[in-house]
């Protein structure tokens, strides 16, 4: 194993300097560890033996998951040459062409998510207990801030009552490396039912800031969230596994349809990249056809027959 010095040190590094989520340095740490099991001396590895165990990686996983293995390498030993614990990196000569599948994104047809939001209305408006009935509005206010707002689902759940502005309609998001970005609260449905989760929120503790809570009063887990979508896709009828980053995918790509606007659409989501958004360019077959219909140049030809 990667010695606990350096490996506390460099993800202490991570954290405090570079200022990556939590969950980042998890993966960072896991990457890592593994790495260590074939090669216990990093500081040793030669450009041969990463070569190699690059190979081993292309063997075992796919394109995407071997880039994710690799930055992590990449920026471990970057760290170790700016600690002049190392002269140079391993992988100072190694040049790497990766060839990705390029998987757009999945998203939810509208006539699935009419079917979806409405089994989750009809489980609102059904008789039941009080605390069946606050948990049902809590779910339309989650299916609607996810779809309304394109937010992932850990930026749903850590969303506090100080980030809602519910009469001036701001959500406050805090993203990837605790960036920070304000989403303007447009739609009169997911207004209206924030406002009406407000009314039953019922936190166990009268300090607990985060918003959407579970059944004991405390922070909603995004399994939680990912439970609440199957459920009513389950009284949907709606085959298929539906997932909140799908959410996400719906909103983005309908959003492109409708502005054509790469860069807003990128704001929105809270992209560090705009090569992130552009899967949306590609994934928007029904902003082709308007184009297309609408544009064609083989139209304009006056051609006599």
């Amino acid at each position: 194993m990667i010695g606990n010095q350096i490996l506390t040190a460099y993800l202490s590094y991570c954290k405090l300097q570079k200022n990556l989520d939590s969950k980042t340095i998890k993966a960072y740490s896991i990457d890592l560890n593994q790495f260590s099991c074939l090669y216990p001396c990093p500081t040793a590895v030669s450009r041969s033996e990463m070569e190699q165990y690059i190979e081993h990686l292309m063997s075992q996983h796919k394109a995407s998951t071997v880039k994710r293995k690799i930055a992590a390498l990449k920026a471990f030993y970057r760290y170790l040459v700016y600690e002049d614990i190392l002269e140079c990196s391993p992988f100072e000569k190694i040049q790497l062409h990766i060839r990705q599948e390029n998987l757009l994104p999945r998203i939810i047809d509208r006539r699935a998510l009419e079917s979806i939001f409405s089994a989750a209305y009809e489980e609102l408006y059904k008789p039941g207990s009080f605390s069946a009935h606050r948990n049902a509005i809590r779910d339309v206010a989650i299916l609607e801030l996810l779809f309304a707002s394109g937010v992932r689902v850990s930026e749903l759940c850590t969303i506090t009552c100080d980030n809602l502005n519910l009469d001036g309609q701001v959500v406050l998001i805090r993203g990837k490396g605790s960036k920070e970005r304000r989403i303007y609260l447009s739609s009169h449905f997911v207004l209206q039912s924030l406002r009406a989760y407000s009314q039953v929120r019922s936190p166990r503790d009268p300090s607990e800031q985060f918003f959407f809570l579970n059944r004991d009063g405390k922070r909603l887990s995004e399994q939680s969230v990912r439970r609440i979508i199957n459920h009513y896709t389950n009284l949907a009828h709606e085959p298929g596994h539906y997932t909140p980053h799908m959410f996400r995918h719906s909103f983005a790509t309908y959003l492109w349809d409708a502005c054509g606007d790469v860069y807003e659409v990128k704001e929105i989501l809270g992209h560090s990249s705009i090569k992130t958004t552009e899967r949306y360019v590609h994934a928007s077959f029904e902003r082709q056809k308007k184009v297309l219909s609408a544009m064609n140049p083989r139209e304009q030809l006056n051609v006599s027959y």
